[in-house]
C-alpha cells in the first residue's frame, strides 16, 4: 500500500500572511473611516478656519496612521520572508499582491503629505482638496485589494 505524503504548511508563513491580512484588515477599516467620516467632515462647508482644522487633523491622525503602517509594513516584511523561505509557493502571488498594497499606501500617503500641509498653512484651494480626497479613494481601494490578495494567500 503507498503512503501519501501530507505536506504540513509552514508556521512561518501561515502566521506572517495571518499577520498581513489582520493588518490589511485594520488599515481597511481605518481607511475606510476616514474616507467616510473624517474627510467629509473636515473638507465639506466653509473654507473658514480649515487650515486650523486640517492642522489639528493632522495632529490626532499621524500617530494611528504611523502605527498602523508600520505594523503594515512589519507583516508584510514577515508574510515575504515566509515566502521566500518556504518551499510552498501556492499563495505567492497573492502575498506579493498584499505586499505591494501595504507598501504602496504609506508611500503614496507620504506623496500627499505636501497637500495636507500647504492647506495646513492656508494655502486652501479647491484642486489641492480634490487631490487629496481622490489620493484617499485611492488608499482605499488598495487597502481593500490589500485585504483581498491577503485572504487569498491565506487560503492557498
Amino acid at each position: 500500500m503507498l503512503r501519501r505524503h501530507t505536506v504540513v504548511p509552514d508556521p512561518t508563513l501561515r502566521a506572517g500572511r495571518l499577520a498581513l491580512l489582520t493588518t490589511c484588515a485594520a488599515h481597511l477599516g481605518f481607511q475606510s473611516m476616514v474616507t467616510s467620516v473624517v474627510y467629509p467632515t473636515l473638507f465639506e462647508g466653509p473654507t473658514m478656519g480649515i487650515a486650523e482644522r486640517q492642522a489639528e487633523h493632522a495632529r490626532r491622525i499621524a500617530p494611528v496612521a504611523l502605527t498602523l503602517y508600520a505594523s503594515g509594513l512589519g507583516a508584510a516584511a514577515w508574510a515575504a520572508y515566509g515566502s521566500v523561505r518556504s518551499p510552498d509557493r501556492g499563495g505567492l502571488t497573492a502575498t506579493v499582491v498584499a505586499c505591494l498594497t501595504t507598501v504602496a499606501v504609506p508611500a503614496l500617503t507620504a506623496g500627499v503629505v505636501p497637500l495636507h500641509m500647504g492647506i495646513a498653512q492656508e494655502q486652501v484651494t479647491r484642486p489641492r482638496i480634490q487631490t487629496l480626497l481622490a489620493s484617499d479613494r485611492i488608499r482605499t481601494g488598495l487597502a481593500a485589494i490589500g485585504v483581498a490578495a491577503a485572504a487569498q494567500s491565506l487560503s492557498s
